[in-house]
């Protein structure tokens, strides 16, 4: 039994939670304030080929600083540990987006069928009577045909 302290009225509830997630979308956080972020996404593959070059962080840092470059509300010069920050979280949301794009299957086409190869066997006059008939079926559907096959002959009335 629930307490009548934790009595939940659900119409308020509803008001409270929509008036709190438009809230939340006023916020700013998660949002490119800056663009910090865009310019350091825009300039990712001139900053990889710099690092495979050998040049230090605080060395492209202070490179996009002098372009502009800058960091929070107080617009600082971008910092090396704020770059590194920037790109790892650029990267992560590459791969989680490649992921994504990975996994999802489109209904719409039609999936082709994979043609069978056929199994290989021995020519009929290298191969026993007796082996001829306990060969494995090649396929699932002729293993439960001669499975079921088996059992009509046990349950068979006579």
């Amino acid at each position: 039994m629930v307490p009548p302290s934790m009595r939940l009225d659900p119409k308020k509830l509803r008001q409270d939670a929509q008036r709190l997630q438009k809230a939340r979308r006023a916020s700013l956080v998660g949002r490119e304030t800056t663009g910090t972020t865009k310019a350091i996404r825009e300039a990712l593959p001139t900053i990889r080929q710099l690092r495979k070059d050998e040049v230090s962080w605080p060395a492209i840092a202070q490179a996009l600083a002098a372009q502009g470059v800058v960091q929070g509300k107080d617009r600082i010069p971008l910092t090396a540990k704020r770059l590194t920050a920037l790109v790892s979280q650029i990267e992560a949301r590459e791969r989680k987006k490649a992921l994504k794009a990975g996994n999802r299957e489109r209904r719409d086409t039609v999936k082709h069928q994979v043609e069978r190869v056929p199994r290989l066997t021995l020519s009929p006059d290298l191969v026993s009577p007796t082996e001829t008939s306990d060969l494995p079926s090649s396929t699932e559907d002729d293993l439960r045909r001669a499975a079921f096959e088996k059992l009509q002959t046990v349950l068979k009335k006579e």
